[in-house]
């Protein structure tokens, strides 16, 4: 299994979220799971999504 922190940033959350977004549509066409909710930090106002890629073996 593989796993994988995935942010998105931007001037504003909004920004951020719609750039993860971006990224993790991507990634689901490559076989990435998203495990838990969405994370924005309220330090820097990025958005952070964790994923999983099951091996082949696992399925």
């Amino acid at each position: 299994m593989e796993y994988q922190i995935v942010s998105g940033n931007g001037w504003t959350p909004d920004t951020a979220v719609r750039e993860l977004e971006k990224k993790v549509q991507n990634l689901l066409k490559e076989g990435w799971e998203p495990i838990g909710g969405m994370v924005i930090a309220s330090f820097n106002e990025n958005a952070y999504q964790t994923l999983i890629r099951r091996s082949s073996d696992n399925k």
